[in-house]
């Protein structure tokens, strides 16, 4: 069996803030409340680890994250920053495989037949509207010590289990510090998935 991707926290506060050094910084334009500020900061983390692999220019990277923080700008738009990159599914399934095997976070086909946490969503509106918009979403959420989630975007798991860590203590006095499991959606099981989840159709690359 792979080895999933596993980020924890300690019980006595969150584990320290992803290195957003070269192009990854953020900039201020999202308050770190709004769910587009998620979504913005796994784009910095990918846009990283995609000049790592040389998939993307260094050169061509703050024309393409201005690109995207303008999209994600726009009211109700929702799309993971990996297809925005590469909007062609082909591209976007080869990149996804090199981002998968440095992130740890393996291909799940079974994904699609997996029922949404429809209790989680309720329960916790502000974690499932980051997901939304970040093209994230949880699998599972059953058992208080593990939660897994998934995105099209393997490297999406470190920054959302922050704010899934960060959603589940505020307001509450809930201590639970789960461990968080992370896993990759195909391309062509995205736009399924998001509809199951959000009720809502995804932006999806084209073929």
């Amino acid at each position: 069996m792979t080895a999933m991707n596993v980020l924890r926290f300690s019980k006595n506060g969150r584990s320290p803030e992803p290195e957003l050094d070269g192009f990854g910084g953020d900039d201020g334009s999202f308050a770190p409340s709004d769910p587009q500020s998620l979504a913005w900061r796994i784009a910095s983390d990918t846009i990283n680890q995609l000049i790592e692999l040389q998939l993307v220019a260094a050169g061509a990277a703050p024309r393409l994250l201005a690109a995207y923080r303008k999209y994600l700008a726009e009211p109700s738009q929702s799309l993971s920053f990996l297809p925005f990159a590469f909007p062609v599914e082909s591209e976007l399934a080869g990149v996804q495989k090199r981002l998968a095997a440095l992130a740890s976070a393996p291909v799940w086909e079974i994904a699609e037949r997996i029922l949404p946490p429809a209790q989680f969503y309720k329960a916790y509106p502000a974690i499932a509207d980051a997901c939304r918009q970040s093209g994230s979403v949880i699998l599972d959420a059953a058992a208080p010590a593990t939660i897994t989630s998934a995105s099209v975007n393997p490297v999406a798991g470190k920054s959302l289990a922050m704010w899934i860590r960060s959603g589940l203590s505020l307001g509450t006095d809930d201590q639970r510090s789960p461990f968080c499991f992370h896993v990759t959606i195909p391309p062509q099981q995205w736009s399924s998935i998001v509809r199951t989840h959000f009720g809502a159709e995804a932006k999806c690359p084209s073929n």
